[in-house]
């Protein structure tokens, strides 16, 4: 019936409150004074210090949460022991004092507690419960043991002992805080948690049949495991920079990749911050392995990568709804075991920074938000399971209207230092949190549900992940094909394209080949060109990486001719292409092509004769570095005879290549917009789709000009891909002006 503002009952309480941390294992402490600020508990600075107990509360809002805390304790305990788990460590509340004007429910939340945790591991000391500190009649409180204080000579009355009791005096400090540094130490060992821990003993044993289940951690109670299952199909991690997301995600990834092989798990990685999250996974030029789970991987991903992957998600889901279809079934599980020839393995993908996707409110946020809620509805029906991994889920435009129908598929919350808004806007369990602690939570963030863990740092061992990695590696099936592994900062190089290298004369068409595609197979881009009206190429922008592509796409077309059997007039224009110019004339010379470089004064006269030409058996490629040159050259006439050789040299195997530095020069040089379909294949460097929408029909292209990336247009097909264009090896890569 005292408190903490009598000396004796500080002193009690903190005899009690040693005795007890000395004595019972685990144990765990909530501390509230409201009547002495804290100074009750000041010598508790260790336990804090160690995550023992929570900073000491010392008003009603504090003394709010650790009610919560301590209900929240009941509950797990519950749980805990419904579920065969385990016990979960005892959990004591120690109130030095209440706050004056308690209200009733506060004090019917303390009565309840009382009642309910002795069944849930959760014990109360609690001081001041007493009339004169209240204006409201107190509850009586459960199994519990009442001390009267005594007003004068010293001796106290308590409950079940016939005769009065004398209050030890207060421990000395110097023994509390030994016994309390000690306790730290030993709950920091207890805690503790490396990499091996999370590793299985045997490799690949692991049937994803029915989910997938990982180590992350550790907690009071022992390991903890995650799931990718029914119940939580779907995670959502937050945490500020720095705050351990990526050595969260890779204690994940290696975890699984250990006890999944790759028949029973397949992995799309996506990072879309400036880092070098996933590139451990992939083959590099130090390490020629790679872990063997791994489809494809985004470093500094762009968002119209992202959009390919989401894609390609829903081509598989809707592959294996069908095949669900047609045999019967209705879950993945049936359906693998009625063909286990197939290939069918839980599918994980995992967005780092996956906010960038959704920046702004364009067209192709939204198209992956449509993605991304179909892939969140039905995953978990068909073994698709996501990972969003960022700061914060708020302020994303274009998911306002989603929000529900997207994050509420996401029971699975996992809060890092500094998170914001992964769990409930209410539960602030993550702001007391540190560097290696997570707060995990299977209940899409609400109170009550958490669970504190410490999780291993998976960067410090490097050896340990390089031997693992390569244990796994050298498991892999052989003719299992590469990771694709798409680096939004790297360069494209024509000798480096797989495709280039395979071509080879006599084949069906010639095709142009101008760069490489921001798809989930970073295919090759080309502009074919056969004998269809319009099958020319014109390459627009002010940037110099447009001669480069020029020199990729004629040294493409002549990798597909025999010697001799195409012509190749090379037109310098302007002082900027020259070095591409001579480059290009001297490849085609080593590969014994005929060709030829026309200075601009000689242009007139050759475009006059590629008009006439008839000779679609030996081709003629006019490739012209700089045609905003063109037209006080050639003139009315000469650009008169160009527009005729637009128009009718592809049936007579004349093809043009061009780079134009100005859209509207160009869009003059052909003759205007009715002329748009003489040349089918249109690439943008740094040229705005608005700038071209008229022009190319799309008057809502939203196409905005970056560096490394240019855009091909192809009218006859109707289609648009954004791609990274080769560049010369060794150039070092010019910034495209905005």
């Amino acid at each position: 019936d005292g408190d903490a503002s009598d000396p004796r009952v500080a002193g009690v309480l903190q005899s009690v409150l040693l005795r007890a941390l000395g004595s019972v294992p685990r144990l765990e402490v909530s501390l509230v004074d409201c009547v002495t600020l804290g100074q009750t508990f000041t010598g508790c600075a260790p336990l804090v210090a160690a995550g023992i107990a929570a900073p000491t509360a010392t008003d009603t809002a504090g003394l709010a949460e650790a009610l919560d805390a301590a209900e929240a304790h009941v509950r797990r305990a519950q749980q805990a022991r419904h579920d065969g788990a385990g016990e979960v460590p005892f959990h004591l509340v120690v109130v030095g004092g209440l706050p004056p004007g308690l209200s009733r429910a506060v004090t019917g939340r303390i009565a309840a507690l009382a009642h309910a945790g002795p069944h849930g591991r959760t014990h109360l000391v609690l001081a001041g419960w007493s009339p004169r500190h209240s204006r409201e009649q107190l509850p009586a409180i459960d199994n519990a043991t009442y001390v009267t204080v005594d007003d004068g000579d010293g001796t106290h009355r308590v409950g079940g002992i016939p005769a009065p009791v004398e209050f030890d005096p207060p421990p000395p400090p110097l023994l509390t805080r030994g016994v309390y540094e000690a306790l730290g130490e030993r709950h920091r060992a207890d805690r503790a948690v490396g990499m091996p821990a999370l590793i299985p003993p045997r490799l690949w044993e692991g049937s994803s049949l029915h989910g997938l289940t990982t180590g992350v951690g550790r907690d009071s109670r022992g390991e903890v495991e995650l799931s990718f299952d029914d119940a939580t199909p779907h995670w959502l991690i937050g945490g500020r920079t720095g705050g351990g997301k990526t050595v969260f995600l890779l204690d994940v990834l290696y975890g699984l990749a250990a006890r999944y092989g790759p028949r029973e798990l397949a992995m799309y990685l996506l990072d879309f911050k400036e880092g070098v999250s996933f590139t451990e996974f992939t083959p590099s030029a130090h390490d020629a392995t790679w872990i063997p789970h791994v489809r494809a991987v985004g470093v500094e991903s762009d968002r119209e990568y992202g959009v390919a992957v989401l894609a390609e998600l829903r081509t598989e889901l809707n592959r294996r709804a069908a095949a669900m279809k047609r045999v019967g079934v209705t879950k993945l599980a049936d359906l693998r075991t009625a063909q286990p020839a197939e290939d069918y393995p839980r599918v994980l993908a995992v967005i780092d920074e996956f906010h960038v996707l959704f920046a702004g409110n364009d067209r192709l946020a939204r198209t992956a938000v449509a993605h991304l809620e179909e892939l969140a509805r039905k995953g978990r029906s068909y073994g698709i399971h996501l990972v969003l991994a960022s700061q914060t889920i708020s302020g994303i435009e274009a998911l306002y209207a989603k929000t529900d129908s997207i994050f509420g598929q996401f029971p699975m919350r996992v809060a890092l230092p500094g998170a914001k808004r992964i769990l409930h806007h209410l539960n602030e369990a993550a702001e007391s949190i540190t560097i290696g602690q997570a707060i995990v939570n299977p209940s899409g963030g609400a109170e009550g549900f958490n669970r504190p863990i410490n999780f291993p740092d998976a960067t410090a061992d490097p050896e340990l992940l390089h031997g693992l990695r390569r244990e796994l590696w050298e498991r892999r099936d052989a003719t299992a094909p590469r990771p694709t592994v798409f680096a939004g900062y790297a360069e494209q190089h024509l000798d480096a394209s797989p495709d280039f290298a395979r071509l080879a004369p006599g084949g069906r068409r010639t095709s142009a080949l101008v760069g490489r595609a921001v798809d989930v197979a970073i295919s090759t881009v080309a502009c074919d060109l056969d004998a269809v009206p319009g099958r020319h190429l014109a390459v627009l922008g002010t940037s110099t990486v447009g001669a480069d592509v020029l020199h990729a796409a004629t040294l493409s077309l002549a990798r597909q001719h025999q010697p001799e059997r195409a012509v190749f007039v090379l037109a310098a224009m302007v002082a900027q292409a020259d070095a591409v110019v001579d480059a290009t004339a001297e490849a085609l010379a080593e590969a014994g092509h005929h060709h030829v470089v026309v200075p601009p004064r000689d242009l007139a006269a050759q475009v006059r004769g590629l008009a006439e030409q008839n000779s679609p058996d030996r081709p003629t490629y006019l490739v012209v570095f700089g045609g905003d040159a063109c037209g006080p050259v050639l003139g009315a006439t000469g650009l008169a005879q160009l527009r005729i050789l637009l128009k009718q040299g592809p049936g007579r195997g004349v093809h043009l290549l061009g780079w134009w530095r100005g859209a509207q020069r160009f869009i003059e040089d052909i003759g205007g917009s009715g002329n748009r379909e003489d040349v089918a294949c249109l690439m943008l460097l740094n040229v705005r789709g608005k700038e071209i929408g008229s022009f190319i029909g799309d008057i809502n292209s939203e196409y905005e000009p970056r560096a490394n990336r240019a855009l091909l247009i192809d009218r006859h097909d109707n289609t648009t891909r954004l791609c990274v264009p080769f560049v010369r090896p060794g150039r070092e890569f010019e910034e495209l002006p905005a």
